[in-house]
């Protein structure tokens, strides 16, 4: 059976580098939740079950550029 880390660089070499950028910045999001969520002694279950919500977003492009995204917040100001 192949392992967690092989499926994530296969799937990761199927996608175009302006999704992985993407999928990075939320990997990074989601680990520092995970850090915090650890120090609070929070469910681990929580982590994993929206990094798989956002994985399958990400995999089948239903993302939203990260430009868009600056967009709406100078829009905000």
């Amino acid at each position: 059976m192949i392992n967690i880390e092989t499926k994530i660089l296969e799937t990761l070499g199927k996608m175009p580098v302006s999704l992985q950028e993407e999928l990075l910045h939320y990997a990074e999001y989601l680990q520092e939740k995970y850090q915090q969520s650890s120090m609070n002694c929070s469910n681990d279950s929580d982590v994993v079950n929206d990094f798989r919500i956002s994985w399958h977003e990400a995999i089948t492009g239903q993302t939203i550029p990260v430009s868009q995204l600056w967009k709406g917040l100078e829009d905000d100001e």
